[in-house]
């Protein structure tokens, strides 16, 4: 079966780097809001200016780069830096509102998306500690850059700060479903043995329940039963499977899905793959045609290429693959079963 390489090997990355960029986007502008914030509402220019080339920077960085980075690297980098800039504002907020270290709060989540769960614990220590370290510094220094007097500033600040963290949370949830399914999906492809070839079926395994219950905790079965039933209307009971060139990206345009999902839900109802599935339909059909006919009438050859075989070769190992017993064997056996009712 011929896999989309880039669905398989570049999926995850691609939302990643998406998410990066998309990101980076947000968090320039709610940056350079919060400058004007400080510009306006707090009135403090120091800060404004500080608020307002961290958002430059960190946007025109990005513009340079964004063609060609390492991921983890560039996360590990940003993850190490903007906390340290978060705790730099937090220095003057602390005695008036601890609601800035809610800019900390999604490092966690960015660690978990893109580095595992290993750096979940690192990142999360790093940003309790750069809280602690404010509450220390604040009680044995003063960092009187501007005075906050008026309580409706505070409101206005803590406010933004607040609807920036939901809107950053936001993407982070979202771009995290989709980038664990895509990561699920091609665990599922490597599970499965899928390569960049159709491979000769083999017969199906005893995996079934076993691949129920991976895919049950992540996506529902419930949808991929339902495709299933699309595919066998389409292959079955419209006879698909004696088209000799009949392939799953044929279904797949048929039933406006893709190679992937109707792999799973073939894999789902307990065989090795399209082909192996396509095989048992064709092969259900010779034994059928094989009841209903007489062989001395009818020729081999009608029945398997009226069954969806090209030449006879292919057709035997397929059916011995699958029944156990060669073409001839069957007949045989079936005629002396025939034979054994005529005569009762």
């Amino acid at each position: 079966m011929v896999v989309d390489n880039e669905f398989m090997n570049g999926s995850v990355d691609a939302l990643k780097r998406k998410l990066i960029s998309q990101y980076v986007y947000l968090m320039s502008g709610i940056l350079l809001t919060y400058s004007l914030v400080f510009y306006f509402v707090i009135k403090d220019s120091f800060f404004a200016a500080c608020t307002l080339a961290y958002s430059v920077f960190l946007f025109y960085t990005f513009m340079i780069i964004r063609k060609n980075y390492n991921i983890k690297m560039l996360v590990h980098l940003y993850i190490a830096y903007a906390p340290l800039f978060a705790g730099f504002i937090m220095l003057d907020f602390w005695k008036y509102s601890a609601a800035t270290a809610m800019w900390l709060l999604p490092v966690p989540l960015g660690a978990h998306i893109f580095l595992g769960k290993k750096y979940i614990y690192i990142y999360t220590l790093y940003i309790l500690l750069i809280i602690a370290a404010v509450s220390i510094l604040t009680k044995m220094f003063v960092f009187d850059y501007f005075s906050l007097n008026d309580v409706k500033v505070i409101v206005i600040s803590d406010t933004f700060v607040g609807v920036s963290n939901i809107a950053v949370f936001g993407l982070l949830l979202y771009y995290n479903e989709k980038i664990r399914k895509a990561e699920i999906e091609k665990n599922i492809f490597t599970r499965m043995g899928f390569s960049g070839e159709d491979k000769q079926p083999e017969p199906a395994e005893t995996t079934v329940e076993k691949d129920k219950a991976a895919y049950a905790d992540n996506e529902s079965i419930e949808k991929y039963a339902l495709l299933f039933s699309e595919v066998q209307e389409i292959v079955e009971n419209k006879a698909y499977y004696k088209d000799v060139g009949f392939t799953i990206s044929q279904l797949s345009n048929i039933l406006k899905s893709n190679n992937l999902y109707i792999s799973k839900s073939i894999k789902l109802n307990g065989f090795s793959n399209f082909n192996h599935y396509l095989n048992i339909c064709r092969i259900e059909n010779v034994k059928k045609l094989l009841e209903e006919n007489d062989i001395s009438r009818v020729t081999l050859m009608y029945i398997y290429t009226e069954s969806g075989f090209s030449n006879q070769s292919t057709f035997n190992r397929v059916f011995k693959q699958i029944e156990g017993v060669t073409p001839s064997e069957y007949i045989t056996a079936l005629n002396q079963k025939k034979n054994d009712t005529s005569t009762l």
